[in-house]
């Protein structure tokens, strides 16, 4: 059932009256004028200088996730890299914002480096954010111990509160230029030490957040014991681990008091310094001892003819150093990331802020948030968790008269298809799965319920991602489905990764947690209590996701709306939050229109876009995906995925390495097919294959128990989307790469077309083709051809757009190291094996034994008593066949007895008078430098008997260089 009106909320709106708009007024220095260039930056980075060597801290990850949910790349770098990474960065001009987790690392650069990335700055209108860490390390001003300087240089010191009043209220300026979503001008009349942050899925450090899990700890412990209880024997004293149930409470009181005391407000050094600072966030604050420092205030009560006046002290919480210091602009954090709930909202509009004149964003997330409501399993929930009629009509408590008060409501509402007994698409066969929905349809006819056309759910997300392929045919068949939601895609969390994908015509569209379930109906038994789900909206992670997200699709339940109503509970106070803090406007819009709009900020998810079908990762990798898949998709027989895969390129002689290692006891290829594309699957190449989805792939492979799995698919190695897909699903494969002569491998898939009639290779000589690198070459050639024929009937255009694909086809794959390098995007060198394709086939046995090593294959055999050289055919054929695993890759040679060879269209032999004539080897020298330079930079496999890493160049490539 989809929420279709918000008739359900109460009459009298939930309200925050501790929440306030005040009319304080702040100065607001202008930042100097700058030039801008005309050309913004089209993939702009962030540089996040986190605090810590040895791990990302949680503040440090808070930061990186506000960068990823506003689509910006991030590149973060650990203290011990300044020194070596820095420089060169600047050099490259490689980022565009530079992010400190901590303040005084900023501060306390060498001054070498610290100028350098200030005068880089300048130069580039690059500028600064930066948020505290260790303050109390400081040093305290003479004859002040409660301020303390940042740096002698910088007009600005800090106050801490470690006795007496903290500060009181959390004041947004009205006068600032920062705040975009943020609503100015507003404040939290609490104390800053009321003000509690709230407790992010993802901590794990924070006693107080540890102990809010502890009513769900016991089935985390159950969980977690049940998987690593092969362990404990290996792991003594690991289960007396594993059965801490809380955290002592002198641990929370401890970590609560240091949070209290560790509030900073940031004070002018002079008084004429505040005309280089602009206040953004602020607090009421103690006067102090009336010093002169202590009074300095950046907010006042009236600001008439008489100039400005109050009695009250406010100081700064977060300022915009405007650049009048030295031409660099900053804002600065008085508080930690995790400190307050503010980071998020603040920390986004000040990198919008600082990026929108100089680089072009993906993601422009503008003011107005769309917002659709599922309530799932509406008739299915047990007895004790569903509606009553008051939860509908606010009546009869009579709980036996919900469903008929929800009937005769029902056009209050749009109702959307899950299946008929809430039966899982993974654990139904396509007709039983037809047969549910189905049922669905028929119910819903009888009732008259009002159907939201093309939209559906599935229950638990199973069969949307992983990818369940009948589940999508059915919904066609029966429903004509086009949209449905999951929460799954590539991951549940962090929140900021989730996206969405066309699979089939369905447009699935990413879904957001709410913090209710199917189980969560009491508040008194809600895990974490009211805190945690109050925590949620009031700036935690359901905040987040709306902060970020244009269109917001959330997963209610039946029972959600009974009992406590926890649904109306978290979404009221959502709702009031936001528009307590934010300029942001909620609105409803149909399914259709909800579509374009998410469509809009993520084009590459539209069914025309090629890269629009979900990447898979493997199910079992991953619980939540395990819990929705075949069942016996990731047991040791079930799960056949390979470990190894041959990418080509094509024409290197991948079918005759594909062959050989089919002979191996211990390596098995997957099942050959009798049509094309015969022994290649060519799954992560081809996008109809790729939408067949991974049960289909792994069924491609025998039982792993009797060896190793691999593959060959000579289109893999120039596919635009074939690295990632692959290094998804299989992160830990190891990787073939065949390298033969570049003018070689295009002379022979240029006869390789000619031996399928391709018109182009047929008219035009292998030296016309290499020539005709451009559109305008090409048709230069064609149209030459078509003058000396001129009764041939030649289009121009077509044969001109067939001469420069060939162009394209026979030079491109050639250029090894452009390819090379997106797969090492992917997959580490040392998963890469490089073949010298000149030394396969002179010395085949040396190369499959480096295979073997490579592979790690738990037997060896010793190939040259396996291949014997044809001199006919001028390569090497296997003998004592037949190997089956092989197929018909390899048959029986009739000449000589015993000698099993490839089929005779392979190996063929070409004039190379077409190359040695040709004197354009320029044609491929810079991408053979580049080869050259890439093998040098990068640390590729090699075998144990290599000496030197010049064993990894082909010895075609020592000739050319």
């Amino acid at each position: 059932m989809l929420l279709y009106r918000m008739n359900l909320m109460e009459d009298q709106p939930f309200e925050l009256p501790y929440i306030q708009t005040h009319n304080l007024i702040t100065t607001a220095p202008s930042s100097p004028s700058k030039n801008y260039s005309s050309i913004k930056h089209p993939r702009p980075l962030i540089l996040v200088i986190t605090a810590f060597d040895q791990q990302i801290s949680e503040d440090a990850k808070l930061i990186t996730s506000v960068v990823q949910s506003l689509r910006i790349s991030v590149y973060p770098l650990l203290p011990h890299l300044i020194y070596t990474q820095l420089h060169q960065l600047i050099r490259s001009k490689s980022f565009q914002l530079v992010i400190f987790e901590d303040i005084l690392m900023y501060f306390k650069l060498p001054a070498s480096i610290k100028t350098a990335l200030d005068e880089y700055c300048k130069a580039n209108n690059v500028n600064i954010i930066a948020f505290p860490k260790n303050l109390n390390t400081l040093k305290s001003l003479p004859n002040n111990e409660n301020f303390s300087e940042l740096d002698p240089s910088y007009p600005l010191v800090i106050r801490r509160f470690t006795r007496g009043s903290p500060p009181q209220g959390f004041y947004l300026s009205r006068e600032n230029d920062v705040l975009y979503a943020a609503k100015a001008g507003q404040v939290d009349t609490r104390s800053l030490i009321n003000q509690v942050p709230p407790c992010r899925d993802w901590q794990r450090k924070s006693s107080r957040c540890f102990q809010r899990r502890q009513e769900i700890y016991p089935q985390l412990l159950a969980e977690t014991a049940s998987h690593i209880s092969h362990f404990f024997s290996l792991l003594p004293g690991f289960d007396s681990v594993l059965r801490r149930s809380s955290v002592p409470e002198d641990l929370i009181k401890i970590e609560e008091q240091q949070w209290a005391q560790s509030w900073v407000t940031f004070v002018p050094r002079e008084s004429t310094d505040l005309e280089s600072f602009q206040t953004i966030a602020f607090a009421k604050v103690y006067s102090g001892y009336k010093t002169d420092v202590e009074q300095r205030s950046c907010a006042f009560d009236d600001c008439g003819i008489n100039g400005c006046r109050g009695n009250d002290v406010y100081q700064a919480l977060v300022v915009k150093d405007v650049g009048k210091v030295d031409g660099v602009e900053r804002i600065l954090f008085a508080f930690e990331p995790l400190q307050h709930w503010s980071t998020t909202l603040l920390l986004s509009d000040a990198i919008q802020h600082f990026l929108k004149d100089i680089a072009v964003l993906e993601y422009e997330l503008g003011l107005v948030r769309y917002i659709h409501i599922d309530i799932d399993d509406v008739f299915l929930a047990p007895t004790g968790t569903r509606m009553t009629s008051s939860d509908v009509k606010r009546g009869n408590p009579q709980e036996q008269l919900g469903d008929e008060a929800l009937i005769k409501n029902r056009h209050q509402f749009k109702w959307f298809c899950h299946t008929f007994s809430h039966a899982q698409p993974h654990t139904l066969s396509e007709a039983e799965m037809t047969q549910q929905l189905e049922l669905n349809k028929a119910f819903a006819k009888e009732k008259d319920l009002p159907i939201e056309p093309g939209y559906s759910v599935a229950p638990h997300h199973s069969g949307v991602y992983p990818v369940v392929p009948h589940l999508y045919r059915a919904w066609k068949t029966v429903w004509n489905i086009n949209v449905t939601t999951t929460e799954g895609y590539p991951y549940l969390f962090p929140a900021s990764s989730r996206r969405g994908f066309n699979y089939m015509g369905v447009q699935v569209l990413p879904r957001q947690v709410s913090g209710v379930y199917t189980t969560t109906t009491r508040l008194a038994t809600y895990p974490g209590g009211a805190d945690k789900l109050d925590g949620m909206a009031f700036g935690g992670d359901l905040f987040d996701t709306f902060l970020f997200r244009p269109v917001n699709f959330y997963m209610t339940h039946f029972g959600n709306y009974a009992q406590d109503r926890l649904a109306l509970y978290v979404f009221e106070r959502l709702f009031a939050f936001i528009k307590a803090w934010t300029r942001l406007e909620i609105r409803w819009a149909p399914i259709w229109l909800l579509v374009e709009k998410h469509l809009k900020y993520n084009p590459l998810e539209r069914r025309q876009s090629p890269s629009s079908l979900p990447v898979y990762s493997d199910p079992c990798v991953d619980a939540r995906h395990e819990a929705i898949w075949f069942p016996s998709g990731c047991t040791p027989e079930g799960k056949r995925l390979p470990k190894a895969i041959i990418v080509g390129p094509q024409k290197t002689g991948t079918t005759a390495l594909l062959a050989f290692m089919a002979m191996h006891p211990k390596l098995q290829p997957n099942k050959f097919e009798t049509h094309a594309p015969f022994e290649e699957i060519q799954f992560f190449s081809d996008n109809d294959i790729y939408s067949k989805g991974v049960a289909f792939y792994n069924d491609r492979f025998l039982d792993p128990s009797n060896g190793l799995n691999f593959e060959k698919s000579a289109t893999y190695f120039e596919s635009p989307l074939a690295a990632q897909r692959m290094a998804t699903l299989l992160p830990h494969a190891k990787v073939i790469v065949l390298l033969r002569d570049p003018l070689q491998r295009a002379l022979s898939w240029y006869h390789h077309q000619r031996a399928h009639n391709i018109q182009a290779a047929l008219k035009f000589t292998f030296n016309e083709v290499l020539n005709a690198n451009t559109p305008e070459m090409a048709k230069f050639f064609a149209s030459l051809s078509a003058e000396l024929s001129p009764k041939s009937g030649v289009d121009v255009t077509q044969l001109s757009n067939q001469l420069h694909q060939l162009n394209f086809k026979c030079v491109e794959p050639s250029r090894y190291a452009t390819y090379l390098r997106q797969w090492l995007h992917y997959y580490r060198a040392n998963q890469i094996l490089l073949i010298d394709v000149n030394r396969f086939e002179s010395k085949p046995a040396e190369v499959l034994r480096d295979v073997q090593e490579f592979l790690n294959t738990s037997v060896y055999i010793d190939y040259s008593l396996l291949l014997s050289r044809n001199p006919s055919k001028g390569y090497f054929c296997a003998i004592d066949g037949p190997y089956p695993k092989a197929g018909r890759l390899l048959k029986p040679n009739h000449d000589i007895p015993g000698q099993w060879c490839l089929s005779a269209d392979k190996g063929r032999t070409y004039n190379h008078s077409a190359i040695n004539n040709f004197t354009s080897d320029s044609v491929f020298a810079e991408s053979n430098h580049d080869l050259a330079n890439l093998l040098l930079q990068y640390p590729f496999w090699r075998s144990s008997r290599s000496t030197s890493v010049m064993d990894l160049f082909p010895r075609w490539l020592n000739s050319h260089l």
